[in-house]
């Protein structure tokens, strides 16, 4: 099978990017750690993605010309993208938001899209040869490209939108959401170069018939942005599984004598608890210590750095529950506000510090 080389390059790219993305998709899945909804939202975004790369690397190596019976396989999620991005973005950085019956409206195109190749995917090739006569090639095609389009593009800048509301207030969302920001403004910018190419594309062929991609070399920058794109998502998403890449150090020098005023300022000043990532490591380089250092810290004071910062947070729910809170969100909304991450984990701290489960506490006051 002979490949040109703009195809070699883009399909060695793709290959990587379809293998970090699926691999490192299926890690954020079933990861434990976190808020489960982000975990969930680009654990889909990373595999789905990697998916529909692959659709695309069948095609630039020609293993779709030579069997065409493969031609529509239920491999393309591209509608996914958008809505799974801006999915995570929210849960990320509003840990109290909660998935609600009418957020499934983000799924509704991605769901007819699966539908439809699921339902000529494992057809004939001479049904799929008609379908591509009759309806993609003179319709189809445009349509799914106009709605790829809006939908990525106008689901990413309300993502970057929201990022830079969310951008002035909480000290632990600032370095996540300057981190977000950056990961979103990247991925706009190689849409909008594979966009800029199909709509040039249709408007060559429209006026002159004249096909784009027939150029060699002329249709890199396409091939080689989605693999790109998948690089990009995996390398982000690897930031995610490890946030103290993205945290800064507030305090620069170690001076045993305050240890215990920077930690009462991060965690009763700044609130960093409510961060459902807060983890050893990354409230350590906060303060310019190893975690080990921090983790002797705790020891000598009785106590651990989750139980410390378990603590804060039952006692940040019981401030909104006093505050009226619990009028306008759920008991699980609650708990995502006030840092934690599960139910299961929630009810099992605040029962053992206050000595009854969260419902009960809150038919009481």
């Amino acid at each position: 099978m002979n490949i040109p080389i703009d195809n070699f390059i883009a399909v060695i790219i793709s290959s990587f990017g379809i293998l970090g993305c699926f691999t490192i998709g299926l890690q954020i899945l079933f990861r434990k750690k976190g808020t489960p909804k982000a975990n969930i939202f680009l654990g889909l975004l990373l595999i789905l993605y990697s998916l529909t790369l692959l659709n695309n690397l069948m095609a630039m190596t020609g293993l779709y010309s030579k069997y065409q019976f493969l031609y529509f396989l239920p491999l393309t999620f591209s509608f996914s993208i958008g809505p799974l991005f801006y999915l995570f973005v929210k849960s990320r950085i509003q840990p109290g938001w909660v998935f609600k019956k009418k957020d499934i409206m983000h799924f509704i195109l991605p769901a007819l899209q699966f539908i439809f190749y699921l339902s000529i995917g494992f057809r004939s090739a001479e049904f799929k040869s008609w379908i591509w006569r009759n309806v993609l090639a003179p319709y189809g095609q445009f349509v799914e490209e106009s709605i790829l389009i809006i939908l990525s593009i106008g689901y990413i800048v309300v993502a970057i939108k929201l990022i830079s509301k969310e951008l002035p207030t909480d000290l632990w969302k600032h370095p996540v959401c300057k981190w977000l920001r950056k990961f979103s403004v990247s991925l706009l910018i190689l849409l909008s170069i594979s966009s800029l190419y199909e709509i040039t594309d249709w408007i060559l062929w429209s006026f002159f018939e004249y096909n784009l991609f027939n150029t060699p070399w002329v249709d890199f920058p396409l091939k080689i942005s989605y693999g790109v794109i998948s690089l990009l998502i995996g390398h982000n998403a690897f930031i995610y599984q490890h946030q103290s890449l993205v945290t800064p150090t507030f305090y620069s020098k170690e001076n045993g004598n305050d240890l215990k005023e920077r930690i009462q300022e991060l965690l009763e000043k700044k609130q960093v608890y409510l961060d459902p990532e807060l983890k050893t490591e990354t409230f350590a380089k906060m303060l310019g210590l190893h975690r080990n250092q921090l983790s002797k810290y705790f020891t000598s004071q009785g106590s651990s750095f989750r139980a410390t910062i378990n603590e804060y947070r039952v006692r940040h729910f019981l401030e909104l529950v006093k505050a009226g809170k619990s009028k306008h969100l759920t008991i699980l909304g609650l708990a995502f506000e006030s840092g934690f991450n599960s139910k299961a984990s929630f009810n099992r701290i605040f029962k053992a510090s206050e000595g009854q489960t969260p419902n009960e506490y809150l038919k009481a006051n």
